[in-house]
């Protein structure tokens, strides 16, 4: 009988230390905060010139990027950033921000959101605007994050047949609601998009960020997501 008790407090300690480690390793593979995934190795650099905070968590920051209503990142500083709420962070030309992970969180309007994870890295030499492509577009050398599940409507066609679009956060009356996520979408051969046209998600798949689009309108300069549903 006490074999067997001994085996049993054996076994069920066994599993308890497999939970807590594997519980350790995931906290410091995420230094410690709740939503930061961290990738196995950086995807690159994302072309983002300037940030504004707008949110400090646990000594991060979530910061919109090049302007105010550009797209969220969530920033993890190095030794010597410190970073508070409205800073205005412009990166020098040695600097660029290494897409290093993906953040998950909600708003205040209960709404969930996962963004890219950057770190500013000093020391980098930053590409000549003609290393950039006259297109604007920039694609990875392999598929990034999700960056939403949902549909999207058209809001742009540009000259080459690809389209600039917003995310549909939900319909209403037949009258669409989109969020802030604009998006690049690809044409592939037979596509022809047109202004207002519904982009749906395929069953089973996601967009996913495969490179960036840097344009300009009003005046200020944007960069948004390529995507493509996979």
């Amino acid at each position: 009988m006490k074999k067997w008790l001994v085996y049993l407090l054996g076994v069920i300690t066994g599993i308890i230390l497999t939970f807590a480690f594997a519980f350790y390793v995931n906290l410091s593979h995420n230094s410690g905060i709740i939503g930061l995934e961290i990738f196995e190795e950086p995807e690159g650099y994302m072309e983002y010139s300037q940030f504004e905070v707008f949110q400090v968590i646990e000594g991060c920051a979530l910061a919109h990027a090049d302007d105010s209503f550009g797209a969220i990142v969530f920033i993890i500083p190095n030794e010597k950033q410190q970073f508070y709420d409205d800073q205005k962070i412009v990166l020098k030309s040695d600097q660029r921000a290494q897409h290093v992970g993906t953040y998950r969180y909600s708003t205040k309007m209960e709404i969930e959101k996962t963004v890219p994870a950057i770190r500013i890295i000093d020391g980098v030499k930053r590409p000549k605007s003609d290393e950039i492509t006259t297109s604007g577009k920039i694609l990875f050398d392999k598929p990034g994050e999700c960056v939403s599940r949902k549909n999207f409507e058209v809001q742009k066609v540009l000259e080459s047949g690809d389209a600039i679009a917003l995310e549909i956060r939900k319909t209403i009356a037949g009258h669409i609601i989109t969020s802030d996520l604009e998006v690049l979408i690809l044409a592939q051969e037979g596509d022809n998009f047109y202004n207002k046209q519904v982009i749906k998600a395929p069953k089973g798949k996601c967009a996913r960020q495969i490179g960036n689009y840097k344009y300009q309108e009003y005046g200020t300069t944007k960069v948004i997501p390529i995507i493509d549903f996979q």
